[in-house]
């Protein structure tokens, strides 16, 4: 688990740095702060020597294992591939999550259409997603606009790195093929088999 390993280097740095690590059901909220800063400040660090000795994959694994928000390493180390024109590791690092969060729409639309036969695209689309998500309530409806919108913002993001990359003109048009058929939810199995790369 390369989380593991992760998470075990930088409570090392802060052993050595002399940071706190490790918190109590006693600590005040100013102690859990410095603690959780600490923690930050290590995560980067790790991050940086991690990707000095190119520990690609180890990287990208904490980054497909949701432990920490995209700030925290996805966002970076993309942001080193594009710098650094690493097209494949851009790839493997981005296309799960797009591929995840289209397989967890397209389940849900056939969810929906099982039970009642159609789709109602308006209502999709009309759906305010951050309202949807902190209510209480669940539909399809409502869970197809939250993975469509996940998804979208995923593709939109890639994209960006992309065009920074110079990346080939023939992918970044699947790319943009796979924007348009989740915006207007026309999206088949089908158009996720170009987005499965492995190092």
């Amino acid at each position: 688990m390369s989380y593991t390993k992760f998470s075990k280097e930088v409570t090392k740095w802060l052993k050595a740095n002399g940071l706190p690590y490790y918190g109590t059901a006693n600590d005040n909220p100013e102690e859990t702060k410095d603690r959780l800063d600490a923690w930050m400040r290590g995560s980067k660090e790790v991050l940086h020597q991690w990707i000095t000795e190119k520990r690609y994959r180890e990287l990208i694994s904490c980054a497909h294992g949701g432990w920490y928000q995209d700030s925290v390493i996805f966002e970076p180390l993309a942001e080193h591939f594009v710098a650094n024109y690493l097209f494949d590791e851009l790839r493997f690092l981005c296309e799960r999550g797009i591929r995840f969060s289209a397989e967890d729409m397209l389940s849900t639309i056939k969810s929906e259409k099982e039970e009642h036969g159609a789709l109602d695209i308006e209502t999709i689309r009309s759906i305010d997603v951050p309202s949807y998500v902190a209510g209480r309530s669940y539909s399809h409806l409502g869970e197809i606009a939250k993975y469509r919108k996940r998804a979208l913002d995923q593709i939109i993001r890639y994209t960006g790195y992309l065009e920074q990359i110079h990346a080939p003109a023939e992918y970044l048009e699947q790319v943009k093929v796979l924007q348009k058929s989740v915006a207007d939810l026309t999206i088949r199995t089908k158009y996720l088999k170009p987005f499965q790369f492995r190092l």
